[in-house]
């Protein structure tokens, strides 16, 4: 919980037997993580720390006497003189005054990322208790879990490769730790691999975890295996191996079982696999998107999400069976609106690569065939599908205004195995940009729109594919464009934004060592193309994709004297459409929608 002037905190809730909360934590650096102990006595906890409380070296320079005026002593005694003008020094960068840089990574989503790392705590469940602080490391730790017996905690260590700070390079591994402190911290590497979300079976015998391969060509691209491994040792086994598939969530239960959900071909399914082995089962599958999940005695229940009945909760026995809905959070508005289908189009790429996409067709099409939207998902290596439920309103909105909708999952997308992930590796452009506009080909073909009303619009990685196609592929197809969020100049992303390794895993390189590719990968290259009424929409304080490319692109288009719109959201990260202000979202759906009506002849 977080007070509205501090730092989240850890509250306790008597439900049971009822009463107030009450704080269980009151830490300057908050609170996060919580995980409760086999006997629920226990806490383990993360709370995040500033350097100087972590390195006894930052303490003792600290501690020097704080003189602005010490220039006066340096005929004198010029150490003493400068070790109080270096102790005034790092008091005003202490209060962000001015703000000293010094790090590599110092950018958060919408602001100056505070020098904190992580460190793990264990506290009594009663009031008035304090916590015991386990780890003191120069770099973050996370994913507490507790072994059965409480005697031991396991976490996942973000340890540099290199000297601190932890900024080039690191690698996650695994590090036991004993919640009194008796024995030093045990670091444990699951060698190539970058570990996460560790958790332990009910009887002790299995840990099972998530890892990624890393240190290999494009690891921005790779598969997130879910495996299991004897605790006493041997060989790790991957769960998710025979499906070619990235895991999203998973949970243990104590009869063997772990549950898993995957992105797979638009869905996210809901599997199940033994620790000791066999092929993993289907649980929950379909046109769906299964969100958080638990499982508890002989209940499972988990959040859906359809394309005709957004976000409602489940239930079943633990094998799927019996299926049940809880929930009817959205009953009384569906039975006043209309709702478009998702229909399944499945077609073939310009190289004979298969592609799927949707369509949401329009109810009564206003003067004879509708104008067909092609919407594209960002990443590069997103999904969509009918059980993506971030896009559900502006979909169903734009069918309800009378568009034929188009979306697809180009190459590159996630869901499709892992040579379809990479299949975008130094090409972010054309291949994409064909397999979009062979799926919008497809459903002019097909009569469901009229091929002299098309427009197109995507965000992030999408705003960039967006500027891509009319100013490179297709700048005569569309009435008017609309790029949110997005990158229009690699060299400008790298330089400004807090994704720069995204550049590196991508493309292989940086951009003084290859700069042709920055050049030749980049939408503003081909401005002069640009002709396409296009309208940028952009958070002033989004640091993932910085809105100086947005910046450049509009006045390279503005000097060309080309129709261009330039729309800056105060306050707004690149999480805008999903949790930006609500009258931010709003403006920014009715906007791009009045764009469109302005630009498409009368129909």
């Amino acid at each position: 919980m977080a007070p509205r002037d501090g730092r989240p905190q850890i509250w306790i809730l008597p439900w049971r037997e009822g009463g107030e909360a009450w704080p269980l934590t009151d830490l300057p650096g908050g609170a996060d993580d919580p995980v409760r102990s086999p006997d629920r006595r226990r806490l383990a906890f993360v709370s995040a720390l500033p350097p100087r409380e972590l390195s006894p070296d930052s303490a003792r320079a600290d501690s020097a006497r704080v003189d602005p005026l010490a220039l006066r002593q340096f005929d004198r005694d010029r150490a003493a003189a400068l070790a109080s003008l270096r102790a005034w020094l790092r008091q005003n960068a202490r209060q962000n005054d001015p703000r000293v840089v010094t790090r590599l990574d110092y950018l958060g989503e919408t602001s100056l990322q505070e020098e904190r790392y992580a460190q793990l705590y264990v506290v009594d469940v009663l009031p008035g208790a304090r916590p015991r602080m386990l780890t003191r490391f120069l770099f973050p730790v996370r994913d507490p879990a507790w072994t059965p017996d409480g005697q031991r905690l396991l976490a996942v260590a973000q340890r540099p490769r290199g000297p601190y700070p932890p900024d080039v390079e690191t690698e996650p591994q695994f590090v036991w730790l004993d919640p009194d402190g008796a024995r030093p911290p045990e670091f444990v590497a699951d060698s190539g691999y970058a570990v996460s979300s560790p958790q332990i079976s009910a009887d002790g015998r299995w840990l099972v975890y998530v890892r990624q391969r890393h240190r290999v060509p494009m690891p921005t691209a790779v598969r997130r295996e879910l495996v299991v491994r004897p605790l006493a040792g041997g060989p790790v086994r991957e769960l998710t191996a025979p499906l070619d598939r990235s895991v999203q969530g998973f949970a243990l239960h104590p009869s063997g079982w772990v549950y898993f959900t995957v992105t797979s071909e638009g869905a996210v399914p809901l599997y199940r696999a033994r620790f000791g082995g066999g092929a993993p089962e289907p649980v929950r599958r379909g046109p769906l998107g299964v969100g958080s999940f638990a499982v508890a005695g002989p209940t499972l229940a988990w959040a859906e999400m359809q394309p005709q009945r957004p976000s409602d909760v489940w239930a079943a026995r633990l094998d799927g069976r019996g299926a049940r809905r809880l929930s009817a959070l959205n009953d009384s508005l569906l039975s006043e609106v209309w709702l478009a289908d998702y229909e399944e189009l499945r077609y073939r790429s310009f190289d004979g690569t298969p592609i799927q996409g949707w369509v949401l067709r329009p109810r009564q099409p206003r003067g004879g065939r509708a104008p067909l939207l092609v919407e594209i998902h960002g990443g590069p290596h997103s999904m969509w599908g009918p059980g993506e439920p971030t896009m559900w309103l502006e979909f169903q909105s734009f069918a309800g205004a009378g568009y034929t909708v188009f979306f697809s999952n180009p190459r590159g997308s996630d869901g499709y195995g892992e040579t379809f992930l990479r299949a975008i590796y130094r090409d972010w452009g054309s291949p994409p940009a064909r397999d979009v506009l062979a799926g919008a080909d497809t459903v002019l073909a097909r009569g469901w729109a009229d091929p002299a009303q098309q427009v197109v619009t995507g965000g992030s990685y999408a705003g960039y594919l967006t500027a891509w196609i009319v100013a490179r592929e297709a700048p005569e197809r569309f009435r008017a464009a609309v790029a949110a969020r997005g990158v229009y100049d690699l060299g400008i992303w790298y330089g400004s934004s807090n994704t720069w390794r995204l550049f590196e895993g991508e493309f292989g390189t940086r951009p003084w060592e290859d700069g042709e590719v920055v050049r030749r990968q980049s939408p503003l290259t081909y401005v002069r193309d640009l002709r396409t009424p296009l309208l940028l929409l952009h958070g002033e304080q989004d640091y993932r994709t910085t809105i100086a490319g947005a910046e450049a692109l509009y006045r390279a288009l503005k000097v060309l004297g080309r129709p261009v719109e330039f729309v800056r959201y105060p306050r707004e990260g690149h999480e805008l459409t999903r949790s930006g202000e609500p009258r931010h979202r709003l403006d920014h759906l009715l906007r791009t929608l009045e764009f469109f009506e302005r630009h498409l002849p009368v129909w």
